[in-house]
């Protein structure tokens, strides 16, 4: 058994909490980010232009861009929820188990990640009359991956961390 420092555990916490208000404000922050950078770079719109546009349309009747936000931030609200839940009660006698399953969380939000971003670029990039149902079933998707990516990022970390002889 690996001896715990309280270094160890202070870095157990700090991760958690890192974590925890990385998937909540990531979670929330993802599509407004993508579709000022969609206006921005693929529209060429000037930066305070595409802001004033972004602000305006926050609210707004026929796009609600907050709701969007919302609909997105959901299944980041439960990852951040499992990374408290799951990573807080880590036994910090075994490092070991922290760091799978911090890897496990990880390739969870990893994997939110990228098919939240593939998600929104697909329907700003390519708008279409029936884009915005994916909003709707875009968080039941992120929540159907979660446990997919959380699988294989402990698998990966089982292949990477192997427990040491006894």
């Amino acid at each position: 058994m690996i001896a715990t420092t309280p270094e160890t555990s202070l870095r157990l916490r700090v991760l958690t909490r890192l974590g925890f208000w990385g998937a909540v404000i990531g979670g929330l922050l993802l599509p407004w980010g993508i579709m000022l950078a969609v206006e921005v770079v693929v529209h060429q719109v000037p930066f305070a232009r595409a802001w004033r546009s972004f602000t305006l349309h926050l609210f707004a009747p026929g796009y609600n861009f907050f709701l969007i936000g919302l609909l997105t931030a959901a299944p980041f609200v439960v990852l951040a929820v499992l990374i408290l839940l799951h990573l807080g009660a880590a036994p910090v006698q075994d490092p070991l188990i922290a760091r799978r399953r911090t890897l496990g969380l990880a390739g969870a939000g990893l994997g939110m990640l990228v098919l939240a971003g593939w998600t929104h670029l697909e329907v700003l990039l390519h708008p279409d009359a029936q884009g915005a149902l994916a909003y709707l079933y875009l968080p039941v998707i992120l929540l159907a991956s979660m446990p997919i990516g959380y699988g294989l990022g402990r698998a990966i970390a089982r292949i990477l961390l192997p427990r040491p002889p006894a």
